[in-house]
């Protein structure tokens, strides 16, 4: 038997890592870090929407992102969710569900990474993101307008990258390096 939840205008439901369909009414969820950091998403869920921590099917390799606890909010009375399991299994055995995910992943991931991490930190985080399993990302990958701030903040801070040696370009190609982002990233995480 499925699990209905029924919410009324400002109750709050923490899903503890399960997932819900939305099955009536208005929400609006939050992760909320282990900082006690809040970040709200943009949009409303509404009837038909998924909620739930997406970022559980990451591979562990390539990012380490703070536990988080995703809440739901009501905007409306009487409204519904529907629990429902959604495990790692689903994903193992359907390429097309694991192509979904993770393009929704990388998507919502690049907007965590701008509220997690200062500017240089989501700079690395991002070249991360778009890296092969050896730090290897192509030039023609990488464009400013990926990183959702100027042209010239962004080559700013690419040069000091370079300078630092957070990363080395050769001919085609820029090569990362990983452990001085990872440890990086693990200091100045918000």
């Amino acid at each position: 038997m499925k699990k209905m939840v029924r919410l009324n205008k400002k109750e709050k439901y923490f899903l503890d890592g399960k997932f819900v369909l939305v099955k009536k009414g208005k929400f609006i969820s939050r992760e909320i870090l282990e900082s006690g950091k809040i970040i709200s998403h943009e949009g409303c869920l509404e009837e038909g929407d998924v909620a739930g921590n997406f970022f559980k099917f990451l591979p562990d390799m390539k990012f380490m992102i703070p536990e988080t606890e995703v809440e739901i909010e009501a905007l409306k009375d009487n409204c519904i969710l529907e629990e429902f399991d959604f495990g790692s299994e689903v994903i193992l055995h359907d390429d097309r569900v694991q192509k979904v995910i993770f393009q929704l992943i990388k998507r919502n991931v690049i907007k965590f990474f701008y509220q997690l991490y200062d500017t240089k930190g989501y700079i690395l985080a991002i070249l991360k993101l778009n890296a092969d399993n050896n730090g290897k990302v192509k030039k023609s990958e990488i464009n400013y307008e990926q990183f959702n701030i100027s042209k010239s903040q962004f080559y700013l801070l690419y040069s000091k990258l370079k300078e630092e040696k957070f990363l080395l370009e050769e001919k085609k190609n820029i090569y990362l390096n990983i452990s001085k982002i990872n440890e990086y990233l693990e200091k100045n995480c918000m």
